[in-house]
């Protein structure tokens, strides 16, 4: 599956998966629906900090890095792919997660696009 994206979505991400510290897990979507469903991604507490951050897998970092680097603009927008609906609903949970919900949005409402 391809869709295309904000350019501004794709550098977010990628912006905020260069911030995460090397130790991040690989992203485990009951694991993160649960930190978001209690609250506790972002809390002060010193147990929080010794969580991991999810980290995302590395071929989505891959498929958006490509898109970021491609000189295609389409709408606004490049095309990001070739992924599986999967990894966008991977995609989409990650954000979710990192507290980049408008991203989230985005990638929910461009998987909707391309799937008509």
């Amino acid at each position: 599956m391809v869709v295309t994206l904000p350019i501004g979505t794709i550098k977010r991400i990628l912006d905020r998966v260069s911030s995460l510290p090397e130790q991040a897990s690989e992203f485990i979507l009951g694991e993160a629906l649960a930190r978001v469903i209690h609250a506790d991604v972002e809390t002060n507490s010193p147990i929080q900090t010794t969580k991991p951050r999810p980290k995302l897998p590395e071929n989505i970092v891959s498929a958006l890095e490509k898109a970021r680097d491609d000189k295609t603009l389409i709408n606004g927008g490049k095309h990001v792919g070739h992924l599986r609906r999967d990894d966008f609903t991977t995609l989409r949970d990650w954000c979710r997660a990192m507290r980049l919900g408008s991203d989230a949005a985005a990638v929910q409402a461009a998987v909707t696009a391309a799937s008509k």
